[in-house]
């Protein structure tokens, strides 16, 4: 930490007060640095609302040992809780030296951008400790970040459909695309459906802070992150030819979601078991109803 706790300050006489600058009413320790402080408490929470599963403790021993068992399966979640740790101290010296921070979802979009493994743009492991339970409801990306969500439909005859749709950090429809297939492999369609994302991304798209890529088939979402969890991932011809096109974005995400998450996109894949179709913002007037 860059300045010692109030109760530390009183403790050496130093100061009078060992509450939080920030308003809380409470000591502020070590325990109220890393879990109970209410600002940090709703930086993560705003993350929670972003669509990110980071937890929220109940205290400093749960939060030490809940972070060490989420190392091992998803550390892109210990960076990113110890992070919003960091900022939101780091906004409370401000605070005590007279200054002003910024609104919650400013501090949370600035973090975000700097909360992933700096050795890699594709974060495999993030979705890794993600329950399916956790989330039910679609959530908007991060400020200036992209999300897509992918799905498959396939029916008894074979006749098979894979769509999807993009949105921004607002919510709104970007881009909806469907193609018909032919295809006995829902898991093979599924896959068809990552791949296929490459075609209807905008070069001003670019310029973005990252993309969240989603999907509701847990196995092909694992296959991807398995497969992009590699060292040197673009010398594996598996997927590389469909894949290569992330190397262009600042950071890429691969996120496994409740299917409640993935309606949109299910819709997609089911409009496209009749016909391909594209849309985006200028032809948005002849949107299916349903969709």
């Amino acid at each position: 930490m860059c300045n010692p706790t109030s109760e530390f300050l009183k403790y050496k006489k130093l100061t009078n007060d060992d509450l939080c600058a920030r308003g809380c009413e409470e000591v502020e320790n070590l325990s109220h640095i890393g879990v109970n402080c209410k600002h940090l408490q709703d930086l993560l929470r705003k993350i929670q609302d972003w669509g990110f599963y980071v937890p929220v403790f109940d205290s400093l021993d749960d939060c030490l040992s809940g972070l060490k068992s989420l190392f091992t399966f998803a550390p892109n979640i210990v960076i990113l809780y110890c992070n919003t740790v960091y900022l939101n101290w780091k906004n409370k010296n401000e605070v005590a030296h007279g200054k002003t921070t910024n609104a919650i979802s400013i501090t949370v979009a600035n973090m975000m951008s700097t909360a992933f493994l700096s050795s890699n743009p594709l974060i495999a492991s993030w979705g890794a400790n993600l329950s399916r339970e956790f989330q039910t409801v679609w959530h908007s990306p991060p400020l200036g970040w992209i999300k897509i969500n992918v799905d498959a439909a396939l029916l008894p005859s074979y006749n098979a459909g894979i769509g999807g749709c993009i949105r921004d950090d607002k919510g709104r429809l970007l881009i909806a695309f469907g193609k018909k297939r032919m295809h006995w492999d829902i898991a093979n369609l599924e896959l068809d459906a990552v791949m296929s994302v490459r075609k209807y991304l905008q070069p001003w798209m670019i310029e973005c802070k990252g993309l969240i890529i989603e999907g509701d088939n847990l196995n092909v979402i694992k296959f991807i992150q398995n497969s992009l969890n590699k060292a040197k991932w673009q010398s594996y011809n598996r997927i590389e030819e469909n894949l290569l096109f992330m190397a262009d974005f600042n950071k890429v995400i691969f996120n496994h979601i409740h299917r409640n998450c993935n309606r949109v996109a299910d819709m997609c894949a089911t409009l496209a078991l009749d016909n391909n179709f594209y849309f985006d913002s200028p032809s948005f007037a002849n949107i299916p109803s349903s969709l």
